[in-house]
């Protein structure tokens, strides 16, 4: 198994197969797309010293498992922020499009809640950690296939593009693509919740290999849902993000 979800194909991203979606075999995952997309932005340099404080990514589609090129426009470019927008295409179409706010860094009074839920003792938290092929979780409370609010933290273990380490923003953009799975509206046996977006805001990007996200989903039961989650390290909370949730039955 691939320890990256992308490997350098020319000016574009092949996948590896590790980042297949859970509800389309043929499809490209969330997580890795918003790490994908997190990973562009990340190459563009900024005209002085700044923080990313918005990253929005919109998912056009079931996105093909096949290489994806990108193109990057800076938007506003100037020394208090930075705007910039990225396409990932294949053929004619773009299957993923993002943007990112960064805003300069200054001194300011600090305002930082703890985590919601404390950083657990992993020596103790045998049966409530997993891993998958690409993070480690330990699953505090909620997760599929049961509805309900939820809360876990999140490692990742495996980097977006092969030969570059994980960067803070492409692991914060991957775990805010878990909302939907953490707390889920519905049970997964019965629905389908693929997430068509994900829209992110941080006070700062994350310290060290853990990030909490602490969710909640509802909806007015019109095939829509919305998942809220709040997004810590194990210094403090950090942002929130935000998913649109395509619900089909089964």
């Amino acid at each position: 198994m691939s320890d990256s979800f992308y490997t350098r194909l020319g000016d574009g991203f092949a996948p590896t197969g590790l980042g297949v979606s859970v509800w389309n075999p043929n499809a490209q995952m969330g997580v890795a797309l918003a790490g994908l997309a997190a990973h562009v932005l990340d190459t563009i340099p900024a005209p002085a010293a700044m923080s990313p404080a918005r990253l929005t990514i919109d998912i056009l589609g079931a996105v093909p498992l096949a290489p994806l090129t990108p193109a990057v426009r800076i938007v506003r470019e100037g020394k208090r922020m930075q705007v910039l927008e990225v396409e990932l295409s294949l053929g004619n179409r773009t299957w993923v499009r993002a943007s990112a706010l960064r805003v300069r860094t200054a001194l300011s009074p600090v305002a930082e809640p703890a985590p919601s839920h404390p950083f657990p003792d992993l020596a103790e938290s045998v049966g409530i950690t997993h891993d998958s092929d690409f993070a480690t979780t330990v699953r505090l409370h909620g997760g599929f296939p049961d509805p309900g609010p939820g809360a876990w933290w999140v490692k990742p273990k495996v980097s977006v593009v092969a030969g570059c380490p994980l960067s803070a923003l492409e692991g914060v953009a991957m775990v805010s693509d878990y909302g939907s799975g953490v707390g889920p509206l519905v049970s997964s046996k019965d629905w389908t919740y693929a997430n068509v977006d994900v829209s992110i805001h941080l006070t700062r990007i994350p310290r060290g290999p853990w990030l909490l996200i602490d969710t909640r989903s509802e909806s007015a039961g019109n095939g829509i849902g919305m998942v809220h989650s709040r997004l810590g390290d194990q210094d403090g909370m950090i942002g929130m993000a935000h998913q649109t949730v395509f619900l089909d039955r089964r």
